[in-house]
């Protein structure tokens, strides 16, 4: 099991927090390219599986990133994510300051390959776990629950997903998207609460996406030259 270095675990710390400064200062100004960090206009425009996850009358922030390394190997890093698990593949630094115990995984683990719809993965060890709402075998990961048709939302919906797009057989798109729709009676902490998630959400999860592009890159050539 390979574990991140520990020179990777403070450089990227480092720049966690310089990113997420520089972020937060500049929102919301920043936030329509933030919000869709390396999305295509097509990839905006889509309806997406985990979009059903949410009661109408959503918001999406959609970002991506091209990988070549083929789409079942980039499965195999994301369907371990998790804590207990692989880990978030982001700033473990600035995880580990906000009390998450999170040691991120830099080597594929058979134990970690088995996930179903109903499971649970952990982000906080003092929160419930997000349900894996709809899964498909090397395309989607998508975290959320079923809305109750026909009833308004006593209480925010969400859904958070992954999306692995082959692009040829060598080369995939890696898309994250979440969804949010507030419940009507939100408070004004809440709404305020949820805007200064979003700045947050965009640093983490852009690390996310270039760890796994960098983990993926590098186990394709491996695998290649041997």
């Amino acid at each position: 099991m390979k574990r991140r270095s520990r020179a990777r675990f403070i450089l990227e710390g480092i720049e966690g927090v310089a990113l997420l400064g520089a972020a937060l200062c500049s929102w919301p100004l920043s936030r329509r390219w933030l919000d869709h960090w390396g999305a295509r206009k097509e990839e905006l425009e889509r309806a997406w599986p985990g979009d059903a996850l949410v009661s109408p009358g959503w918001v999406a922030h959609t970002r991506g990133i091209d990988i070549a390394a083929p789409a079942e190997l980039v499965w195999k890093w994301i369907v371990q994510f998790g804590l207990g698990k692989a880990g978030f593949y982001s700033y473990e630094l600035l995880e580990r300051l906000i009390g998450i115990p999170v040691t991120n995984i830099e080597s594929i683990e058979p134990t970690m390959q088995s996930l179903t719809i109903g499971d649970e993965v952990l982000l906080h060890p003092k929160a419930p776990g997000i349900p894996v709402g709809l899964l498909e075998h090397a395309r989607h990961i998508c975290f959320g629950k079923q809305p109750v048709p026909n009833q308004p939302a006593t209480e925010s919906s969400r859904s958070w997903s992954f999306y692995v797009e082959p692009l040829t057989g060598d080369s995939c798109r890696l898309v994250l998207r979440g969804c949010i729709q507030l419940a009507r009676e939100a408070s004004l902490l809440q709404r305020f609460a949820n805007s200064l998630e979003m700045p947050v959400d965009f640093v983490m999860e852009q690390r996310m996406l270039r760890t796994v592009k960098r983990l993926a890159e590098s186990d394709s050539l491996r695998r290649a030259g041997t």
